[in-house]
């Protein structure tokens, strides 16, 4: 059996940086695109050897593995009249719908439903996958444009969602460093590298000892009478890292 088809209902942002994904990663299967979204469909087909189907029911007729990529308020209105192949894999992207809540809907009650959360990130190559329940198929297909992370629960998806949040947060705060070492006299350039790299650095020497906790490593270089110390007790003191919990805290609970 080849590599199973793949058909995306919804060809906005979240579909098109995954197809993206998907081809930069070296996934050459056959992509389906809905034709809801007409412009943007044909840009995407273009740009990634996709095809665009007809309507809605031709995406499916011609995928094995469905992705869900409307925003929730319009799910309704595109599974109507939509008929789905027993067992067919159906893989949600759409950010707070549970599987239960999916299920209520008639065309969907006897396919096998997954949940996914893919960043942006993934169009090149990186970034974390949550997904749930564990499904091999769909493990493999995330797995080439990211590090999938399987939840223990459905539940975690809440928190898996901050972390999404937390993704575009960090440009924010890369920013803000950024334009601070410019006002310092630093060149565009200079200032760019210096944040990305003291970071990325950061992260790449923590994850080659997995065997430390991050706040064994910080508490390892902030020692007394270093400039890291006073540092990091000023962050502390204006309650610099307890926001970013806080924030995600605000995310993470469903109204």
């Amino acid at each position: 059996m080849g590599t199973p088809a793949l058909g995306m209902l919804g060809v906005g942002h979240l579909a098109t940086y995954t197809v993206k994904g998907l081809r930069n990663g070296g996934d050459t299967r056959r992509i389906i695109l809905s034709p809801r979204n007409a412009q943007a469909a044909s840009l995407l087909a273009e740009q990634c050897q996709c095809e665009v189907a007809g309507s809605n029911q031709a995406v499916v007729d011609g995928s094995e593995i469905i992705v869900l990529a409307v925003r929730p308020e319009s799910l309704a209105q595109l599974l109507e009249g939509l008929i789905f192949r027993p067992g067919q894999r159906v893989i949600s992207v759409m950010a707070g719908v549970s599987l239960q809540q999916l299920r209520q809907y008639p065309a969907l009650q006897a396919v096998t439903l997954v949940r996914a959360l893919p960043p942006a990130s993934v169009e090149v190559g990186a970034g974390p996958v949550p997904l749930f329940p564990a499904d091999e198929t769909v493990v493999t297909l995330f797995g080439a444009m990211g590090k999938v992370i399987v939840l223990e629960s459905e539940a975690l998806f809440d928190v898996a969602l901050a972390h999404g949040c937390l993704h575009g947060w960090s440009y924010f705060l890369v920013q803000q460093l950024i334009d601070w070492s410019r006002e310092q006299g630093m060149s565009k350039e200079a200032a760019r590298q210096m944040v990305v790299h003291s970071i990325g650095s950061a992260l790449a020497l923590a994850e080659s000892r997995p065997e430390l906790d991050y706040g064994d490593i910080g508490n390892g270089i902030a020692t007394p009478g270093t400039f890291t110390l006073k540092g990091i007790e000023q962050i502390r003191a204006a309650n610099g890292l307890q926001a970013w919990c806080d924030a995600m805290e605000t995310v993470s609970k469903p109204e």
